[in-house]
C-alpha cells in the first residue's frame, strides 16, 4: 500500500512535504466530489450535480498539474478559488444555513491551514470569513435568495450525514497525510544530519592523517639528504637507509593513490564503465608489479586465478580494488608467508578470493573494517596504514553491482571475497559499454 501511495501522492525528496499533502487532499477531494454526484442525483439537485461535475474536473486538474507537471503554486490557487465558488454556490442552492456548506466552509479553513503557502494564509482565511459573513448576511436580510433543496427531513439527514463523514475522513487522511510527512522530512533531516557528521568526521580525520603522515617522510628525505651533504656512508648503511625511505615513499605514494580516487569520487561523481573483462588478462600488470613488492618482504604472492574467466566490471576500478587488497595482505603478513589469490565460480557469478596469512583483523575492528571508524593500523614491517584503502574497495566494488565480504581470526590470517556476474557471450556480439557517471551527495 506504501509504495502505491507513494506513487500517486509523490515521493521524497522529489516532492516537498506540501507537495505530497496538496495531491493528497486533491485525490481526496476528487473521490468526494464524485461520490456527491450521485448523492445530488438522488437528492434530484441538478444544480449542483454540474457544480459537482465541474469541481471534480477542476480537482483531477489540480492534482495533475501539481503532481505531474510539478506547478504546485498554479494548482493551489486554481484549487482554492474552485472551493470558494463550489461553497457560494452550494450555499445558495444546497439550503443556506440549514445546509452542509457551513461544514464544508470549515473544512476549507482547515485546508487552507494544510496546504497554502504560510506567505497566502491570511489572504485565503480573510476570504473564508468575508465568504462566510457575507452568506450569512445575505440570507438574514434576504432568505428568499436561498433555495430549500429538501423535499423532506430525510432527504436533509442524509446530506447532512454524508458531509460530515465525508469531512471526519477528509480530516483523518489529510492529518495522517501531514504526520505521516512530517515523520518523513524528519527521518531525512536526520539522515542527512548524520551523513554530514560521518563526512565532517571523515574530512578531519583525513586532514590529521595527513598532517602526520606527509610529514613523515619528507622529514625522513629531508634528513637523509642532509646526512649525505655533511657525512661519508658506508655502503651498508646507505643501502639501509634507501631501503627505509623507499618503503616510506611507497606508502605514502599508496596514500595519496587511494586519497585522490576517493576525494574524486565524492566531489566529482565516478564514471563507472562495465564492460566484458578477461579477469585474469586485467589483473596480470597487478600482479607483476606486487610480486616483487612481496618479494622483498620475504613472501610468495601467488597467482592462481583461471584463464578465460569472463566478468562483467570496470577493468581500472577492479584493479584498484584487487591492489588495495593485495597491499593490505602484504603490509600485515609476516615475512615467509604467502598471499593466495584464486578464484571460483558460484551459480552466475565469479568470486575472487584474496587469502593470506597475515596477523587477522581484531574482533573488535571487524564491524567497522569497510569504514573510516577504525583507526589506521601498523603492519608486520610497521608499515603505516592510512585506512581509506578497505573504504575505496566497498564502494568501487559495489559501483560494479558486485559485493566485498571477508573472514578473518586474529593471528590466522584473511581471507577477502570479490563477487562479480560472469559474462555470458549468448549472442557472439559482445556487451554494451554501460557508461554511467555516478555523483556523490
Amino acid at each position: 500500500m506504501q509504495p502505491f501511495l507513494g506513487k500517486v501522492f509523490g515521493l521524497p525528496p522529489v516532492f516537498s512535504l506540501e507537495a505530497r499533502i496538496f495531491n493528497a487532499v486533491a485525490i481526496v477531494s476528487a473521490v468526494g466530489v464524485f461520490f456527491n454526484i450521485f448523492l445530488n442525483l438522488l437528492l434530484g439537485i441538478p444544480q449542483l450535480v454540474i457544480l459537482m461535475l465541474a469541481v471534480f474536473i477542476i480537482a483531477v486538474l489540480c492534482y495533475y498539474y501539481a503532481r505531474f507537471k510539478k506547478k504546485l503554486s498554479m494548482a493551489i490557487i486554481l484549487y482554492m478559488i474552485a472551493i470558494n465558488i463550489l461553497l457560494i454556490v452550494n450555499f445558495k442552492y444546497n439550503s443556506g444555513i440549514n445546509g452542509p456548506t457551513l461544514l464544508i466552509f470549515i473544512l476549507s479553513c482547515f485546508l487552507t491551514i494544510s496546504i497554502v503557502p504560510p506567505k497566502q494564509y491570511w489572504f485565503w482565511i480573510a476570504l473564508n470569513l468575508v465568504i462566510v459573513g457575507a452568506l450569512l448576511t445575505a440570507e438574514y436580510r434576504h432568505p428568499e435568495m436561498v433555495l430549500n433543496t429538501y423535499a423532506d427531513k430525510k432527504g436533509r439527514f442524509m446530506d447532512l450525514s454524508y458531509t460530515y463523514f465525508f469531512i471526519v475522513l477528509f480530516i483523518f487522511l489529510v492529518t495522517t497525510a501531514v504526520r505521516k510527512g512530517y515523520h518523513t522530512e524528519k527521518k531525512l533531516v536526520e539522515q542527512k544530519a548524520a551523513e554530514l557528521e560521518y563526512a565532517n568526521d571523515t574530512k578531519n580525520k583525513l586532514f590529521s592523517i595527513l598532517a602526520h603522515d606527509l610529514r613523515a617522510p619528507l622529514s625522513s628525505i629531508q634528513n637523509y639528504l642532509e646526512i649525505v651533504s655533511e657525512v661519508k656512508l658506508d655502503e651498508n648503511e646507505r643501502l639501509t637507509i634507501n631501503k627505509s625511505l623507499l618503503a616510506s615513499t611507497r606508502n605514502t605514494q599508496e596514500m595519496l593513490s587511494n586519497l585522490l580516487f576517493w576525494s574524486k569520487s565524492q566531489m566529482q561523481g565516478v564514471l563507472v564503465n562495465l564492460v566484458k573483462v578477461d579477469l585474469k588478462n586485467v589483473l596480470q600488470s597487478t600482479f607483476q608489479v606486487h610480486q616483487a613488492i612481496a618479494a622483498e618482504k620475504g613472501i610468495q604472492l601467488i597467482n592462481q586465478l583461471q584463464n578465460d574467466i569472463f566478468i562483467i566490471a570496470d577493468a581500472d576500478m577492479l584493479q584498484l580494488v584487487v591492489r588495495n587488497l593485495i597491499n593490505n595482505a602484504i603490509k600485515f603478513t609476516e615475512p615467509g608467508g604467502e598471499i593466495i589469490v584464486s578464484n571460483d565460480i558460484v551459480r552466475n557469478y565469479c568470486r575472487i578470493i584474496v587469502k593470506d596469512t597475515g596477523t587477522g583483523v581484531d574482533i573488535q575492528k571487524q564491524k567497522s573494517i569497510f569504514s573510516m571508524k577504525i583507526s589506521p593500523g601498523y603492519g608486520t614491517k610497521n608499515e603505516k596504514g592510512f585506512g581509506l584503502g578497505l573504504v575505496l574497495c566497498k564502494e568501487f566494488t559495489e559501483l560494479q553491482n558486485g559485493t566485498i565480504a571477508f573472514e578473518s581470526a586474529p593471528g590466522a590470517g584473511s581471507v577477502f571475497y570479490l563477487s562479480f556476474k560472469l559474462y555470458h557471450d549468448t549472442n557472439d556480439t559482445g556487451i554494451a559499454c554501460q557508461a554511467t557517471l555516478v555523483k556523490k551527495a
